[in-house]
């Protein structure tokens, strides 16, 4: 008896199984109120509207572009003598930045000095040797010893010199001191350094950048990130700045984000380093779905899908739909949705529990 009762028990819940759960999420059932009944719960409806043009709402850093921005480390360790460049000051290549000094300065000049030196030596010795073989009185093999010599001592000293001239010291007041200077023209972004203080070789002590141009690091789910291309437009309303896409990655990171890049064409009161929100405009596809906007709190996220509930003669159908943007006033879906509709927009939280019974 237990046998054919469980067979029939089973055979009754496929029957009353909606044929898409096993699809995915499981259609909602419809909610019958009247208009008291909606009253008393704080109902409140308000039309679908068609969105304009779709805008996606995503978290970016303003940054400067890649070649415009370098830093100014301590090429040996040493210590800070002086300071002559500060935050925000415009600098042009070569102007001064620090002074500063190092032993190791001095040492390197030493072995400057000493590499020249013999360097002159050796072209002293090739200009004798070469007249004592042009009067036959040495062979050529040993003229020919004493040019070798002389092309080492040269390498040497070119060596020397452009070691000191890559350390970004090569002038200085004193011998064990030097002039840290601008590598390029820009604006000082950063100071590290302070007088008086010792740093290591390869501390960073300034980093210069030009603000003429800028850019924005945007951070995207991968959803947002398929719907867009290089060339979009990037708006930045709070800040009356506008940009255009460069790149957006095809790939994602560890948490789960894409990344985009754009270059910003109206700067705005835009400042480097800083956070903020920007609306990208995806160019429109006229084989996508039309895009419909409703206030963002009538959006409800019941079994890990998005859902509206449509006005209907006896109460409310649950829509399921794709959320495109949204902000803390409006979101733009994709779904069945037209301009004739109303969704539900207050009293949210007394339907819930009457679709969560349902379900």
């Amino acid at each position: 008896m237990i046998r054919p009762l469980t067979g029939a028990l089973l055979l009754c819940a496929a029957q009353l199984t909606p044929p898409s759960f096993a699809q995915g999420s499981a259609p909602l059932p419809a909610i019958a109120l009247d208009a008291a009944q909606q009253a008393a719960l704080g109902v409140r409806t308000t039309p679908v509207q068609p969105a304009g043009q779709q805008q996606l709402l995503a978290a970016a850093t303003v940054t400067v572009p890649p070649g415009q921005e370098v830093t100014v480390a301590a090429p040996m360790a040493g210590v800070i003598a002086r300071l002559d460049a500060g935050l925000g000051d415009n600098v042009r290549a070569g102007t001064p930045l620090a002074l500063f000094g190092s032993p190791q300065l001095a040492d390197a000049r030493r072995q400057l000095r000493e590499a020249e030196l013999e360097a002159r030596n050796a072209q002293a010795a090739l200009q004798r040797d070469q007249a004592m073989h042009d009067e036959g009185i040495i062979p050529a093999a040993r003229l020919q010893v004493t040019r070798n010599r002389q092309q080492a001592a040269e390498a040497h000293w070119q060596a020397q010199r452009s070691a000191l001239q890559a350390s970004g010291l090569g002038s200085g007041s004193e011998y064990a001191s030097g002039q840290l200077v601008a590598p390029r023209a820009g604006t000082v972004v950063d100071v590290q350094a302070s007088v008086g203080q010792r740093v290591e070789a390869g501390t960073v002590l300034f980093r210069i950048a030009d603000l003429r141009q800028l850019q924005l690091d945007i951070t995207l789910s991968g959803e947002k990130a398929a719907r867009l291309r290089a060339g979009d437009a990037v708006s930045v309303p709070s800040h009356e700045a506008r940009a255009v896409l460069l790149g957006v990655s095809r790939s994602l990171d560890a948490s789960q984000q894409a990344r985009a890049r754009a270059r910003v064409t109206v700067p705005g009161r835009l400042q480097a380093g800083e956070a903020l929100q920007v609306q990208l405009h995806p160019a429109t596809d006229p084989k996508a779905a039309a895009a419909w906007q409703v206030p963002a709190r009538a959006v409800l996220q019941m079994q890990g899908q998005s859902w509206v509930l449509v006005a209907t003669a006896t109460g409310y159908a649950p829509t399921a739909v794709q959320v495109l943007s949204s902000n803390d006033d409006s979101a733009t879906v994709q779904g069945p949705l037209n301009a004739q509709q109303r969704v539900a927009s207050t009293g949210l939280a007394a339907l819930r529990p009457l679709l969560q019974k349902a379900d």
